[in-house]
């Protein structure tokens, strides 16, 4: 083994152990927000209406729906067989190794569609550069959209917090929208300017329909508690998925929204047990949903372990 892989090898061995403890750190304190909090209150306070659930199955199975439109675009499926194919793309990416379901993605399209190696390549990573971007875009116009129409007002977790500070979230977000499209202005799709548009026109009318669904999911677990509230998770929500190379976002939002309990001056239980049904549902759902794929269907050999995401760096830090 020559000098070079062996400093490939230990970068890759530091990178899995940084990524390892983060997790084990995250993971870690939440359970110990939960132990404080008490755990039969946790289960006491799990939702009980029924459009609580039902509102999570719709936003857990809409990227996966939407991507049956969006891969449509250029290639020829069957959309139930393809839907198995996202959903195992989806618990891939999400709780096994980010990319990982890309490059499932696109052994299946090269094995079982035909579609040629370089052509599938280019076609799985334009879609992910648009979903950045649309991702970002979305998330930026949100948050302005949260702040400047007083569903989250700082004033109220920051004292002598100046409402002049608005500009300075708008300019932000101008320079993180800017600061997107001069990274990939040397990036060329591959897919037609019309191309580009409809897919890039689904990834963001489904965040945006889906941002507003988990508030309002939100709200009919505990009305009691205000809308600004909600908002504002939605707000935090929105920030945390957006950090790069971190594992467990989604257990790393449960822990913010459990701490931030306080600040908002609402009581823990009430946040606890909407973000604990939704965390534990998604686990639940993303494995059975990932076990039922693949029994329904010849399963594509993808090691995570082996898999090189240098292709895919440049996205990763945008990813939704």
């Amino acid at each position: 083994m020559t000098e070079e892989a062996k400093n490939q090898e230990w970068k890759s061995y530091l990178k899995k152990g940084i990524r390892y403890l983060l997790q084990a750190i995250i993971i870690g304190y939440l359970g110990y927000k939960l132990y404080e909090i008490g755990f039969r209150t946790v289960v006491e306070s799990l939702p009980v209406n029924p459009f609580f659930y039902l509102l999570f199955f719709v936003i857990y199975f809409s990227l996966p729906i939407s991507e049956i439109f969006i891969y449509g675009v250029k290639w020829d499926f069957r959309g139930f067989r393809a839907f198995l194919v996202f959903v195992q793309k989806k618990v891939l990416n999400t709780d096994v190794l980010g990319y990982s379901g890309e490059f499932y993605l696109f052994y299946w399209a090269k094995e079982k569609l035909g579609i040629a190696s370089v052509e599938a390549m280019k076609f799985v990573k334009d879609n992910n550069i648009l979903s950045s971007l649309s991702s970002t875009f979305v998330s930026v116009i949100l948050l302005i959209f949260f702040l400047s129409e007083g569903h989250i007002d700082l004033a109220d977790y920051i004292p002598q917090f100046e409402n002049n500070l608005m500009y300075l979230w708008i300019a932000l977000g101008i320079l993180v929208v800017g600061f997107i499209a001069y990274k990939f202005r040397t990036y060329i799709l591959s897919v037609g300017l019309k191309e580009a548009l409809t897919i890039s026109g689904i990834y963001t009318g489904r965040l945006i329909f889906i941002n507003f669904v988990q508030v309002f999911q939100y709200y009919i677990a505990e009305p009691t508690v205000p809308w600004a509230v909600w908002f504002t998770l939605m707000a935090v929500e929105i920030m945390s998925t957006r950090i790069p190379f971190l594992p467990s976002r989604d257990v790393l939002f449960a822990s913010l929204a459990l701490e931030m309990a306080t600040v908002m001056n609402v009581p823990e239980a009430q946040i606890t047990g909407v973000i604990t049904a939704n965390l534990i549902l998604k686990k639940l759902v993303g494995a059975s949903s990932f076990l039922l794929s693949s029994v329904t269907q010849t399963k594509l050999p993808v090691n995570p372990e082996e898999i090189n995401s240098n292709s895919f760096e440049e996205e990763e830090s945008l990813q939704e």
